[in-house]
């Protein structure tokens, strides 16, 4: 199988001059879980801005699903599930109402929507929170909400941005299931993390972003024998040596 995201030499400067990626190429093999680990400011949510076709790169080249983010992005939209780290549900809308506009928005059939609604509501454990405005809800069931509406459309590529940064033990236990369940019935999933134990748990292979490069990319379990001090070892370097960038 093709691999479902290739990135080569990829490279992001902002207006103000700061670089966020620095040659960065990486792949993703359809079907795995692959983690981008670093500490926060090394680059993680600029790499994910770009596979969701919501930034473009200043150089370099990247593929999604075989297409061109720059060139199609409303195709590779619709193949994507995308949970981004800042909550992006409309708080005039209540739980419901903010998965079945996402659903309008992408095309599907009103029978279809019913039906989808109604089973990630309760794959998620919202049933009982659908009528209730966003304002009202805890972040970690926002955060349920956000992946409610990623699974929606029936995904090839999950694209996560710490999704479960702040939440507690047990609602981070339930999205990492999902995920997995994910990933076992075929998907990929490409996700950041600054969480050692998320990588270690969840990814099939965990490359380290410092200062916008990658300087590691290998299995976790590869990752902790070759380095001699595991991910937290690993992670903790980086956060040590990071420039705020």
């Amino acid at each position: 199988m093709s691999p479902a995201i290739v990135v080569d030499n990829l490279g992001v400067v902002y207006p103000n001059g700061q670089r966020a990626l620095d040659g960065l190429s990486l792949q993703v093999q359809s079907g795995e879980v692959f983690g981008l680990l670093g500490a926060n400011g090394a680059g993680k949510t600029t790499l994910i801005k770009v596979l969701a076709s919501l930034m473009r790169p200043s150089r370099g080249t990247v593929r999604v699903l075989g297409l061109d983010p720059g060139e199609q992005p409303e195709t590779i939209k619709r193949q994507l599930g995308v949970v981004p780290q800042e909550n992006n549900l409309d708080v005039d809308l209540d739980v419901r109402a903010n998965l079945v506009f996402h659903c309008r928005y992408f095309g599907l059939r009103r029978a279809d929507i019913t039906t989808r609604v109604a089973h990630w509501l309760a794959q998620l454990g919202l049933t009982d929170k659908a009528a209730a405005e966003i304002m009202h809800l805890s972040g970690g069931t926002k955060r349920k909400v956000m992946l409610a509406k990623a699974f929606l459309t029936s995904p090839r590529l999950l694209v996560l941005d710490e999704p479960t940064s702040g939440l507690d033990p047990e609602i981070r236990a339930s999205i990492w299931r999902h995920i997995r369940d994910f990933r076992d019935g075929g998907g990929t999933v490409f996700l950041s993390t600054h969480h050692m134990e998320e990588a270690e748990r969840l990814c099939d292979r965990v490359a380290l972003l410092r200062q916008g490069r990658i300087v590691a990319c290998d299995t976790p379990t590869a990752l902790v024998t070759g380095l001699g001090g595991g991910l937290e070892a690993l992670f903790e370097e980086a956060a040590s040596t990071e420039d705020g960038r």
